[in-house]
């Protein structure tokens, strides 16, 4: 989101002036208009995240020297992520797999590695952060004075956790009978003090270094592992003066509802609804192990922070909403109006099926910008608590009002919000003002050989081939992108716990 919008004069020709690099959040885009909603909610989060320290307990080895010693016609290599550099790599598959199994874990890199010390067991950071144990991910090559460095803190008393082997040998070519030489003779000093028959133990000094080809055998009994994995729920875990931190993100289709154990003892524990602003106490309780175990809903692609307290605090309790019945779709006409935007606005018109607007007629094809959809339907039958709207496909971005009452900004990927049954009158009115994106416009611009390519370092290279007219990025060759809302349009009934 904030990879950079470049400088646009106000007085700029649409789209304005527009880097390849960048996200173009700026006034041009029909983006424009919710991106204080997607801003509300990454500041939300990042209150939490950007506070407190890093609660993770494994160091995993960032195996730099192992890429660099790969042949490739690659001159500059941009390390940004396992899927260009690391794609079906020991590093890549313990990372994921750790991800998966709830361990939480940070990189770290040969310098980092330099300042690293033992404090009662634990290896502690130049930063003050302290981990439970060192994993390497099977590297094939180490540094020397990275190797030995690794001997040190074993002696210190810390724990080395080793995937399959230890690295076989140095990088590089410089003095490299010298620093081999070096290599081995540390490497001859851990392998002499092998003892016992569970997996391959090494004693050296206070610590180990330990040997498996099993990752769960390396893990288990050292390093505390949540439960959110069972769920496939992603997570960052946080210390605060307060107690834990948890960012929770379920990425799946399916939503979640179980008490899950989580590994920290807690007075109290809080909801902060980061998209709405909710703040909530969340129903624990206290497992046989002394954990706190919480009770946690979440839907699909909703996140929530957890808060632990080491003290009692007191507060609203969060509604735990469960299906009354059965989902009732909003089945009448729909008024489709375009409010701004172009390179012209599009004609009104009415629906009794929802589409994308781009099949209405060839300017809203090439239409970018916002769009108001409006209906009416009767307050439904029966006597749930609260009914859930759920605008279904949604391209890309939609405020919602009921009865002249605005209920929430939505940036998706769901696009749902909860109305409670008095807000509901006999006969109501539905709105949604539904921004799409600039491609379409773009796409008219380019058929039409109209500039928009016009700031002086565009850098507009194509990724792909079929995009390129000249080595220059065109979507002259682009369909038009779904707008507006398809649907199904619902409203779900609910109770609360």
């Amino acid at each position: 989101v904030y990879h950079g919008t470049a400088y646009s004069p106000k007085d700029a020709p649409w789209p304005g002036w527009l880097f390849y690099a960048a996200v173009h959040f700026q006034p041009e885009n029909p983006q424009w208009k919710d991106f204080g909603a997607l801003n509300t909610y990454v500041t939300r989060v990042q209150s939490f995240l950007q506070g407190g320290k890093p609660d993770n307990d494994v160091l995993l080895y960032y195996p730099l020297v192992d890429k660099y010693s790969e042949q490739s016609r690659e001159l500059l290599q941009h390390f940004d992520g396992m899927e260009r550099n690391f794609v079906d790599s020991d590093f890549e598959h313990v990372s994921k797999w750790m991800l998966e199994e709830g361990y939480g874990f940070d990189f770290f890199s040969d310098r980092q590695l330099q300042k690293f010390k033992v404090v009662n067991g634990k290896i502690v950071t130049e930063g003050g952060n302290s981990y439970q144990v060192i994993l390497l991910p099977a590297n094939k090559l180490m540094n020397v004075e990275s190797f030995q460095k690794l001997i040190a803190l074993a002696k210190a008393g810390a724990t080395i956790l080793v995937y399959k082997e230890l690295p076989q040998d140095v990088p590089g070519w410089a003095n490299l009978e010298g620093r081999r030489k070096k290599f081995k003779a540390a490497k001859s000093e851990i392998l002499r003090f092998q003892e016992g028959s569970f997996g391959r133990m090494f004693k050296i000094g206070a610590g180990s270094f330990v040997e498996s080809d099993d990752l769960e055998t390396l893990m288990e009994d050292r390093v505390r592992k949540e439960s959110f994995g069972k769920y496939s729920l992603s997570f960052i875990r946080r210390k605060n003066n307060d107690g834990e931190v948890y960012f929770i993100n379920n990425r799946t289709e399916n939503p979640v509802y179980e008490w899950l154990p989580l590994r920290t003892k807690a007075a109290s524990v809080f909801f902060f609804e980061p998209m709405l602003g909710d703040i909530r106490v969340a129903k624990h309780r206290t497992n046989s192990q002394g954990e706190t175990e919480v009770l946690l809903q979440l839907q699909p692609h909703q996140s929530i922070i957890v808060q632990t307290y080491n003290t009692v605090k007191k507060g609203i309790a969060y509604s735990y909403a469960k299906p009354a019945g059965s989902a009732v779709e909003l089945k009448g006409d729909w008024n489709i109006s375009f409010l701004t935007g172009g390179p012209t606005l599009p004609k009104s018109f009415t629906l009794n099926k929802l589409e994308s607007w781009t099949e209405n007629s060839e300017e809203a094809q090439h239409f970018s910008g916002t769009a108001k959809y409006s209906t009416s339907f009767a307050k439904p039958a029966g006597t749930a608590q609260a009914w859930v709207l759920d605008l279904g496909k949604v391209h890309e971005t939609a405020e919602v009002i009921l009865n002249g009452k605005e209920l929430a900004t939505l940036v998706g990927p769901t696009f749902q919000v909860t109305i409670p049954a008095s807000s509901l009158k006999a006969s109501n009115t539905l709105e949604a003002v539904v921004a799409n994106l600039m491609a379409n416009r773009i796409i008219y611009m380019d058929k039409n050989n109209l500039p928009w390519k016009i700031f002086y370092n565009t850098n507009m290279p194509a990724r792909r081939a079929e995009n390129a007219k000249g080595g220059i990025f065109t979507a002259a060759g682009w369909k038009p992108l779904p707008s507006g809302i398809l649907g199904p349009v619902t409203l779900v009934p609910v109770n609360y716990e």
